[in-house]
């Protein structure tokens, strides 16, 4: 058990508020041999000061708390990773929470994190979140006048500060690039489509199939949910229906992946019977058997930029309400071929 500051103030026979002003390095009236004697014993007591309580007096802990909705999913983790590096320059602390993807979770976790005192929370909620989750998330932090920044996921009629990417022109981009090269049947395996990302990346779908005079067909499209088991249920739903369709686009990396193992597992050549795009650019992405050509998210840039939003806002120098958007950029590689129709 570390020593305490009174611990510390009675092995040196000196009062608390004198050892507490030495180990705090504050001005004090004290003599040059009991400065020593306090820090001597402190180091021998392994004394470490209560951060907690640091933290009470001075009006913040200087720690973000970070709830994520699916550590196993790798753009959290790089989400996190961001949030750690900025930590790290500026000296601040992080706690990592993870819902699940339950709201209930997510919950949980704010409260926890407000009772521990944080100094503010980046929030990336779970993807079951109905708009009524997604306000109680929000009502519950405006009423504890807790500063937060929301990760990549939105909410309407409200202006609270936000970090994100362009995600119509990410759709857009990856639509855009199968069209220009020949691609007529292209269906899509989607996020959940409560959430506005998952919206956003469908209207740039749209927005390009209409520029190249494309029909949009719903049949064309499945709902996932971000994981990489749903991308091997849907791109099996997608061959169901029986479309021979010549490109998928999924909503994320890990649905693009878990559908390429279902393909492969089948003989289904990547791309010569089918094109794949992908989205967010995770490091694996590279180093797969047919590295995937997908739309990089700038995802520790973002984790940064919620961090340093945070500390800043903290300092006085940031607006509640101050919206970050990073553009997104298509990465080519051996997962698509052009297509010629006869």
């Amino acid at each position: 058990m570390r020593a305490t500051l009174k611990q510390v103030a009675e092995a040196t026979n000196l009062s608390v508020t004198t050892v507490s002003q030495v180990l705090n390095n504050r001005s004090c009236r004290v003599s040059k041999e009991n400065r020593e004697r306090i820090l001597d014993t402190a180091k021998k007591m392994k004394y470490r000061p209560n951060q907690v309580a640091v933290g009470l007096v001075k009006g913040s802990t200087n720690t973000i708390g970070l709830v994520i909705s699916d550590i196993r999913n790798v753009f959290f983790s790089s989400l996190a990773k961001g949030v750690e590096d900025e930590c790290q320059r500026h000296n601040w602390n992080v706690i990592l929470c993870n819902s699940n993807d339950r709201h209930a979770k997510d919950m949980q976790n704010l409260r926890m994190l407000v009772d521990k005192g944080v100094s503010g929370i980046i929030l990336g909620m779970a993807s079951e979140s109905t708009g009524e989750m997604v306000q109680e998330c929000i009502d519950f932090l405006e009423n504890e006048d807790m500063p937060y920044i929301l990760a990549d996921r939105y909410i309407e009629n409200r202006q609270v500060g936000i970090v994100c990417v362009d995600h119509v022109r990410g759709g857009y981009l990856a639509a855009d690039h199968l069209l220009k090269i020949g691609h007529r049947t292209i269906a899509c395996v989607t996020g959940p489509l409560n959430l506005y990302d998952s919206q956003q990346r469908l209207e740039g779908y749209r927005k390009a199939l209409e520029e190249y005079g494309v029909p949009y067909n719903p049949d064309l499209i499945v709902e996932g949910k971000y994981t990489f088991e749903s991308g091997e249920q849907g791109i099996e739903c997608l061959f169901q229906k029986g479309y021979q369709i010549d490109a998928v686009f999924f909503f994320n990396d890990m649905m693009a992946i878990g559908a390429m193992k279902w393909l492969q597992a089948r003989g289904i050549r990547i791309p010569e019977d089918l094109s794949v795009v992908g989205y967010d650019d995770i490091f694996v992405d590279e180093f797969l058997s047919v590295p995937l050509t997908t739309i990089r998210q700038p995802v520790e840039q973002l984790g940064c930029a919620a961090a340093k939003q945070l500390i800043e806002r903290k300092k006085g120098d940031a607006k509640k309400d101050e919206r970050i958007t990073f553009a997104p950029e298509l990465i080519e590689r051996k997962s698509v071929i052009a297509c010629e129709h006869p």
